[in-house]
């Protein structure tokens, strides 16, 4: 793109040069005008002096109408008419001089020269005032011309090649001219050049300083992301060299230049490559093109790129994107499919937000193609306004122009718009704010914003006005994007930057709100050690709103007008972002921690629909608006009505879709509320009378950890007492995830099975129906289903067939069921992506039970309650109506045939007892829901964001309801696993008298065989201790059933035994009779390491390397590059410590080698660290923690060249090897030194 005024300019200046080596000057005045007034004294005068003289121009009427500088001793004036012979230029004209440190004077205009040709063109001298050295701004009535004779000071940095040649680490200083820039996850990616490369530039809010065109300079790191090179710059760390100071020409390439072997020679450049096709999408914003050398890729994610499309020209900067060269586009004025048409006009800087006075440069890609333009918003045609120089922008205004060439077809009209900013310094945050969920300046650039930091973290702080505005609706908080503030608490700051509505971590599509923040470009600290400003107390100085919506049929969020934070708790609790507030205390927990949040109330809001142990029940109107959830360290054991006697002070900050308060010190000591998992059921087992459960066992498959399978086992055995028929939902195939097409869970059930007889529980069988792959919705590949377990000493299937995953159950013409076991209208559409329900025959002392479970589609996909979309919207629920009418019907028809059938239908219903699909169940009294033989504060089975509330029911026949007893054990939902916690679903269990029995009911053989080992000490202790390296032997067993006889023969062993790597490992037995009656034993197999124990660590002080690297690190699951490992003289003691490097915002992996960890054993880390960054530590325990990872601690914020001491504890799964895991990442200036690395064990 070229400056075709800029050129002009030249050319003319170089004329002109010529003209006045010839020219003789007249005397600046005639004699009559050297007898009066003169234009100024030798060395010129300030204005003031001037203003004392009485001087004026009193010549014929003549306008000014363009004046150049020729160079610091002359200027041009073209008047609109003839210049009068005979009178001095003083006479016509009153000149003055603006520096650029503001200082004023009038130049002693010393002669002038009238053109021959054009008598309206006159140059004239100022011999006694020489310009050279100044800049600023010459006036001639009125009309401007900029100057600039300031030596230009020597640049002193790197050239961009020499950065780019120069090692991962090192700090530069380049200059270069920006030729693209794009915002991407919250900074700027900029692209720069200069004559001997092209760079790619990473920093926030780059974007707002500067933009194409201009020469800017910057200081920073050199780094690389995914293998391409990119300086990252911290805010402060750029300044603005030369305001449009050219466009870069493209450079032509063809396709061979971006191959693996070339493509680093251009890599970050601005090029173009000619006659090119854009061939097909290969993937993503990859698209294939070719030229007449073969293909490339051209990366469309700026760009409208388009398929099967001939383009005479195609231009882009280089970008080297998932490890290949690409050429991609800025803009689609980078993709010229004709060249015959004028290329569109281009504005620098375009549409935006600008400073009053802000000059826009208008250009096209076109040579000497001539501009027209309006500032009014009509559309400009030849006859308007003829570009030739920057229009100055002073109020709101629309500019729209086009282009046109002789011999070619004009460009299209572009508009361009642009709003004047508010002064520095005139904005507070409330206004910024706004009373809106929309900042009214999203997108704006903002300047010296005032507030006091009252919270910091790593990639930013949150900040508050000194004084409130009086109004609930605006919040004075508001967080500021910038990873390298360096500002602490109590800071008084002033902050540049650009307003965005940033839409945090969610899940996806579910439309979350958009926290307003400042995308800091620069900050000034003002002072320091300021008192924090009040927080807003909950419940005293704001009450929560007990609706989320007072009026959700005119509610509009996107209208100022119906916001009220004092009527919705939508807009309460928008009115508060970025705040401090306060929950008073006491502060109870309403659910258990998980994912590093916890739900609380104060007890002081005395609210009512409480749970007996200390949480908050959901109610009709499906929402606890008080319930708050809070941060807390990675780590943190808590459960249900634990609680704070302290308040709880923090900054609102928002994600994943609910609003959440950061606290801005220490949480108070947490104190055990006394919740406590039930060991029995309240249901007493009684001979003649049916127990029917519904449990929810979360993805359960053979690969889970082994304490879940136990907590689930002895729950079932023990603490439901062993019900006769449990219905499990989100039972998966055998293999888990893994997605192999093959949906068998014969394995899963067997497992679980097994460990509840070995528990001392009774023999149960199972029956299910494998759904096909893929259909019925959960994790990919797990394929999840609903199955029964039944326990053969009591329930056995009624005699027939089970049917199949597409076959549906059906009557015929007597009533009866063509399938025992099978699915209910499989292939109805109500069923899409969701499990089928599985109704099976079970008899019970001669009378048959028909037992129908649930898993019905899950409220994915309904909008969050604190989201954009107001009123929220439950679309999942119109499917689980479908789906209740479905079964509803088909029980309809089953009691049409057998007017008193024993019906139970139960499970996972994904809704509430009052909600419309389980209504619809229970129909006209046809069923009834045992749910409500609870009192409502027992009526829960789950907890979801801190309400206690039921997906799960048991529905009977309306007949059962005599005897009818229920349980809900409230054994998880309540609980995290480090309670004990099986699943995320409580147990549900009822007791049924089932009419017409025959308490003498013949089961027959029921008695499962005996497994024993030949060695008797096994029997006693069935456990083996092995080395590392040992071989390991199966020990034998032998087998004898009642009925059978021996069986030792047909047992079945699976040995899952690694001797070469620590760990506990199981050898199971199994057998059956031919009664079906199964048998299991278990030998435990524990290999212990040969490797030194963990408080054992060494070389922690990082005193010996070898191969640049420390002995005894870097082990098998690091992931850090070896080259961002160094090591340093900054040591915390001895001569020597571990500089760790991760710019990255992704997190990077540095291990010690492994070391043996002891059961139960508490290790307790230390170590001590500085620098900037943010570090945290985990455990790589292969064999554990489903994933061989631990859970991660807490990142620990550093900033500052003060040694600081972490400390974390991990408690070992078990006998095996572990690696200590330092995490680092958001790495800057000095990066992060660690020394003396500890390991202990805790005291127990």
């Amino acid at each position: 793109m070229k400056d075709r005024s800029r050129r002009t300019r030249s050319l003319f200046a170089a004329l002109m040069a010529v003209i006045l080596t010839a020219a003789t000057f007249a005397p600046a005045m005639s004699a009559e005008a050297n007898q009066g007034n003169r234009n100024g004294q030798p060395g010129g005068q300030v204005v003031e002096e001037r203003e004392q003289k009485g001087h004026s121009a009193q010549g014929p009427k003549r306008s000014v109408e363009d004046v150049t500088i020729i160079d610091s001793t002359s200027f041009l004036i073209d008047f609109d008419k003839t210049y009068p012979k005979g009178l001095g230029i003083d006479r016509m004209v009153e000149v003055e001089v603006e520096l650029a440190d503001k200082t004023v004077i009038v130049p002693d205009l010393t002669g002038y020269e009238v053109s021959s040709e054009d008598r309206s063109h006159v140059t004239v001298e100022h011999l006694n005032d020489d310009l050279a050295g100044l800049s600023g701004t010459l006036t001639v009535n009125d009309v401007e011309a900029a100057f600039d004779y300031t030596e230009e000071e020597e640049f002193e940095g790197s050239t961009i090649q020499e950065v780019r040649d120069s090692d991962l680490g090192t700090t530069h200083t380049v200059r270069g001219t920006v030729t693209a820039h794009f915002e991407a996850g919250g900074q700027t990616n900029m692209y720069i050049q200069d004559d001997t490369a092209g760079l790619l530039l990473r920093g926030p809010g780059l974007g707002d300083l500067y933009t194409i065109g201009d020469m800017i300079e910057v200081t920073g790191d050199l780094d690389h992301f995914r293998d391409m090179l990119q300086l990252l710059i911290a805010s402060g760390n750029s300044d603005l060299v030369q305001e449009n100071a050219g466009m870069v020409e493209p450079k032509l390439v063809d396709s061979t230049d971006f191959s693996e072997e070339n493509g680093k020679n251009i890599e970050a450049q601005l090029v173009m490559v000619e006659e090119a096709t854009v061939n097909e999408l290969r993937d993503f914003n990859d698209y294939i093109a070719e030229d007449s050398e073969g293909e490339f890729i051209v990366l469309g994610s700026e760009a409208d790129v388009q398929e099967e499309t001939e383009y005479d020209y195609l231009i882009g900067v280089v970008n080297y994107h998932f490890y290949e060269h690409k050429l991609m586009p800025r803009f689609d004025e980078d993709l010229i499919e004709d060249a015959t048409v004028v290329q569109p006009v281009q504005a620098a800087p375009g549409s935006s937000a600008v400073e009053a006075g802000t000059k826009v440069t208008l250009s096209t890609f076109t040579d000497d193609a001539a501009i027209y333009y309006t500032t009014d918003g009509s559309d400009p045609t030849v006859e308007s306004n003829l570009y030739d120089g920057p229009i100055e922008i002073t109020e709101d205004m629309i500019i729209k122009a086009f282009a046109v060439k002789d011999g070619l077809n004009d460009s299209q009209v572009r508009t361009y718009e642009y709003t004047v900013l508010a002064e520095a310094g005139s904005l507070e945050i409330y206004d910024i704010q706004g009373s809106a969920h929309i900042s009214p300046y999203e997108d704006m650039a903002v300047r010296e914003v005032p507030g006091i930091v009252t919270y910091t973290q790593g990639n930013g702080f949150y900040m508050q006005s000194e004084e409130s505005d009086g109004d609930v609706n605006t919040s004075e908080g508001i967080f500021v994007y910038n990873p390298n503030h360096g500002v602490t608490a109590g800071d008084m700051v002033l902050v540049d930057g650009r307003v965005v509505e940033y839409e945090e971590r969610g899940f996806d599509g579910n439309n979350d709100l958009t926290t307003t923040q400042i995308v800091g470009s620069s900050l000034e600290v003002d002072s320091s050690g300021n008192e924090l400003p009040d927080p807003v107390v909950i419940g005293v100085d704001r009450d929560i709103p007990s609706v989320l919506l007072a009026d959700p049929d005119e509610y509009d969020i996107y209208d100022p007008d119906t916001f009220d934070a004092t009527a919705n708790a939508l807009d309460f609790y928008e009115s508060l972002e970025g705040m401090l507030v306060e929950i008073p205390g006491q502060v109870t927990l309403t659910g258990p921690q998980k994912y590093d949040e916890i739900t609380v109330i104060s007890e002081e809001w005395a609210l009512e629909n409480r749970t007996p142990d200390g949480g908050v029940y959901l109610t009709e109107k499906e929402l606890n608006p008080e319930i708050m959830f809070v941060n807390v360290p990675r780590g943190t054991i808590a459960k249900t009505g634990d609680y704070f006697e302290e308040s709880i002070e923090g900054v609102v900050g928002y994600n994943f879709g609910n609003f959440k308060i950061q606290p801005v010190d220490d949480l108070p000591e947490l104190i055990d509320g006394g919740a406590e998992r039930r060991d029995e059921t309240t249901i007493e087992f009684e001979e003649d009378k049916l127990t029917v459960a519904t449990y929810n066992v979360e993805n359960y498959y053979p690969g889970v950890p082994a304490e879940k399978t136990e907590r689930l086992a002895n729950s079932m055995a023990n603490e439901l007492n062993a019900p006769d028929i449990i219905t499990l939902v989100e039972v998966m195939a055998s293999d888990g995830t893994t997605d192999s097409g093959d949906t068998d869970a014969s394995e899963s059930y067997e497992t679980l099975i097994d460990r509840i007889s070995e528990l001392g529980g009774p023999q149960y069988a199972y029956t299910d129906v494998a759904p096909v792959d893929g259909q019925d919705g959960g994790i990919p590949g797990g394929n999840i289903r609903v199955g029964h377990i039944y326990r053969t000493d009591r329930v056995h299937l009624a005699d027939g067939e089970i049917g199949g995953p597409t076959d549906a159950l059906a009557f015929d013409e007597n009533g009866e069921l063509n399938y025992v076991s099978g699915l209910i209208d499989p292939m109805n559409e109500a069923f899409e992506n969701s499990r089928k329900p599985l109704m099976t025959e079970f008899v019970f002392k001669g009378e048959s039970v028909y037992v129908v479970g649930n898993h019905w589609n899950s409220k994915r996909g309904d909008t969050a309650p604190f989201g954009m979309e107001q009123p929220p919207v439950q679309g999942s629920r119109d499917q689980r109506e479908e789906i209740a009418t479905v079964i509803h019907d088909f029980v309809s028809e089953l009691k049409s045939y057998q007017e008193e059938a024993n019906v139970v239908i139960l499970g996972d219903f994904n809704d509430f007892p009052w909600s419309s699909p389980v209504q619809i169940l229970e129909g006209d009294g046809m069923m009834y829901n045992s749910i409500y033989e609870l009192p409502r504060e027992q009526q829960y089975t789950y907890n979801y964001n801190g309400s206690s509330q039921s997906l799960d029911s048991i529905l009977v026949s309306d007949h059962l309801t005599e005897g009818l007893e229920a349980d809900i054990m409230n054994i998880n939902s309540g609980f995290m696993e480090a309670h004990g916690r099986a699943s995320d679903h409580d147990p549900m269990v009822v007791q049924l008298e089932i009419p017409d029995i025959d308490p003498d009911y013949d089961m027959g053989d029921v008695t499962p065989p005996v497994i024993e080992f030949t060695d008797e000490a096994l029997n006693e202790d069935p456990t083996v201790y092995l080395q590392a390296g040992d071989e390991f032997e199966v020990p034998a067993v032998t087998v004898v059933d009642d009925v059978d006889g021996d069986l030792t023969d047909q047992v079945e062993v699976t040995n899952n035994v690694d001797t070469s790597r620590a760990g506990t490992y199981e050898v199971r037995y199994r057998v059956s009779d031919s009664s079906g009656n199964t048998a299991t034993k278990t030998l435990t197999v524990i290999v212990q390491s040969t490797a030194e124990p963990f408080e054992e660590l060494a070389n922690g002080s990082f005193e010996n390397w070898a191969d640049g690297l420390p002995v005894n690190w870097f082990g098998q699951s690091s992931n850090i590059a070896q080259s961002r490992v160094n090591q340093s003289d900054e040591a915390y003691e001895g001569d020597s410590s571990v500089q760790l490097v991760n710019t990255s915002t992704s997190h990077n992996r540095f291990t010690s080698e492994a070391y043996a960890m002891e059961a139960g054993v508490t290790y307790e880390v230390s170590f001590w660290v500085k620098g900037n960054g943010e570090i945290r530590n985990a455990m790589y325990a292969p064999g554990y923690h489903g994933n061989n990872y631990s859970n991660y601690s807490a990142y620990t914020f550093v900033d500052g060249d003060e040694w600081q001491q972490v400390t974390w504890e991990y408690e070992a799964p078990g006998d095996g090897e572990a690696e200590l895991i330092i995490s680092i990442r958001n790495t800057s200036g000095d990066h992060l030194f660690v020394d003396n690395v500890e390991v202990s064990v805790a005291d127990q």
